[in-house]
């Protein structure tokens, strides 16, 4: 199994589908709704309250390999509880 770090969050998937969804994520573009509050928006003359914008993805993923058991004993402690 692979773990991939999308950066807020870790995902884990056979090596094949991360292969696939690293190929995806490498190709693709941020995109991002950018909010202007009334003082921003009346100082620079706008009107819309959102701007949006896309451009190059520059972030870095990071993947690393967890073995079998490592996997499996993960799987049987379920999600986390915090306090």
């Amino acid at each position: 199994m692979i773990v991939i770090d999308l950066g807020y969050r870790k995902v884990v998937m056979p090596k094949e589908k991360a292969m696939l969804l690293m190929d995806c994520l490498e190709s693709a573009e941020i995109y991002e709704e950018r909010y202007w509050s009334e003082e921003d928006r009346k100082a620079l003359g706008m009107t819309g309250t959102y701007t949006y914008h896309v451009y190059p993805n520059d972030t870095n993923f990071s993947m690393q390999i967890v073995s079998d058991s490592k996997y499996q004993m993960a799987k049987l402690a379920g999600k986390s509880t915090k306090e």
